[in-house]
């Protein structure tokens, strides 16, 4: 009879079990994470502060004009009209008018103020000369509109001083009692810190910089909404609001209008104070970030041999605890904090701007297709002139808005793919493993990327941008 399996006894199986307690598995060292390599950015013209504040003054203007050309136009072609001008130029209330473009010239009021205070106070520091420009500015201005506000309320009933308050309520909202924000654009910021990508390897200084530049992205979208409003409000719906009662005119078509200055407001403001050199910005700074995506419990058991610290760099893929959670590694190099959903948002948005723009594209191409529609189907001649006004300038947004598109899908497609950016002007031989140190974090630089606290104020960026701003 053949001998059975031999049973160990349950102290050669204690021994055996001590003995395998006693070498646990080995969990494979995690490796140094690939740094990030950035490479030139292509040079896209933009414009000045100066030529975008009188371009984007001009075309509220024209809109302001189109929408009285909408509410006051004349039967002037008729045999017994009893006008020759195109539009009831009486019915319209002057003051008005001033005060709004007062508004519209702000900005460029602001600029020309600021050359001439600072050749009459050349003696003082910068930080003096800036706040005095500011507060002699803003007194003066705030003197101007207040004056026009009285002229204009001087022949209208009092409860229409809401309607030209709204706005500056919505801007108290938004910005609390700065003053800064009201005149300027791109160079203002709530944390006084411009938006520049110093490259570091401390996770800490990585999550500040992406904290700024998320704060300084937020300040830039408040911007452009609060652009966008008041020139949709003061150049579309107040002239509607004081409109005589007895007048006649298509409500539904002026409304109409209000959303068309709206967008293109909205457009223009987006392409320039969201350029794609600051787009390269944020997208160099998420490429250090990284995100982290929760695993889902339950499916596997999986051996997580480290704990999430908040001053180690993380390799793509790696697995981590943290708040009895796993946690995986998203990106090449992670120094994100798992579960911070602000920083994820930043991070989804910014690691692919093409994504955001060809929403934009399209969203602005639907409304040229509605806008060449509704000028196939309409007769009337006031509207046929405003539809094609409002087309011109909707092309010009046209041709901004797929040229960013185009550039950043064809620059940053690659980083999408693979995680590394394209190199347009160079080519990049690849980095051999004698290249790095098992100690320290990979990199594709040929340098490893200094402190942020040390160079925040220094560049990274070239200096073309910095003599721009």
């Amino acid at each position: 009879m053949p001998p059975g399996p031999r049973r160990l006894s349950r102290a050669n199986r204690s021994q055996n079990d001590g003995s395998c307690s006693k070498n646990p598995p080995i969990t494979p060292a995690i490796e140094p994470p690939i740094l990030p390599k950035h490479f030139p950015f292509p040079n896209i013209p933009l414009e000045s502060d100066v030529l975008f504040d009188f371009l984007m003054a001009i075309f509220a203007i024209i809109g302001m004009g189109l929408q009285f050309l909408n509410m006051y136009k004349s039967v002037w072609w008729l045999p017994q009209s009893y006008t020759q001008n195109t539009m009831n130029f009486y019915l319209i209330d002057v003051n008005l008018v001033v005060f709004i473009i007062i508004l519209y010239l702000r900005r460029l009021y602001y600029h020309m103020g600021r050359k001439l205070i600072s050749k009459l106070y050349s003696t003082k520091s910068e930080e003096e000369l800036s706040s005095l420009t500011r507060y002699i500015l803003s007194m003066f201005y705030a003197g101007i509109v207040g004056m026009s506000a009285i002229i204009i309320l001087g022949n209208q009933q009092k409860i229409t001083i809401l309607y030209l308050c709204y706005p500056f309520l919505v801007y108290v909202i938004l910005f609390g009692l700065q003053v800064r924000p009201f005149f300027e654009t791109v160079s203002w910021c709530s944390n006084g810190i411009p938006p520049i990508h110093a490259c570091s390897s401390n996770p800490s200084d990585i999550r500040k910089e992406c904290e700024l530049l998320k704060s300084n992205f937020n300040d830039r979208i408040k911007q452009i909404c609060f652009t966008s409003a008041v020139n949709a409000y003061y150049g579309g719906f107040v002239p509607f609001c004081f409109a005589q009662p007895q007048l006649v005119f298509d409500k539904n078509w002026c409304f109409q209008h209000v959303v068309f200055i709206f967008w293109s407001s909205f457009i223009f403001s987006l392409c320039y104070m969201l350029s794609l050199r600051y787009w390269d910005i944020t997208h160099r700074s998420v490429l250090h970030l990284g995100m982290w995506e929760k695993v889902a419990p339950g499916r596997n058991v999986i051996l997580v041999p480290s704990e999430w610290k908040d001053d180690k760099l993380w390799p793509g893929g790696v697995l981590v605890k943290y708040e009895k959670s796993t946690w995986r590694a998203m990106g090449d190099c992670n120094s994100n904090k798992p579960g911070d959903k602000s920083l994820n948002r930043y991070y989804k948005l910014c690691i692919r701007p093409s994504h955001l723009l060809l929403l934009v594209l399209i969203l602005h191409s639907l409304m040229i297709l509605y806008q060449m529609i509704v000028l196939i189907k309409t007769s009337a001649w006031y509207k046929i002139i405003s539809v094609v006004i409002m087309l011109l300038f909707n092309y010009y947004g046209m041709y901004k808005v797929l040229r960013d598109f185009l550039v950043s899908y064809s620059f940053y497609k690659p980083s999408e793919d693979s995680g590394e950016e394209k190199d347009t002007f160079n080519s990049i031989k690849p980095p051999t493993a004698s290249s790095f140190d098992s100690n320290t974090p990979k990199t594709r630089n040929a340098s490893k990327g200094a402190d942020f606290s040390k160079h925040f104020n220094e560049n990274y960026f070239d200096e073309e941008y910095q003599e721009e701003r």
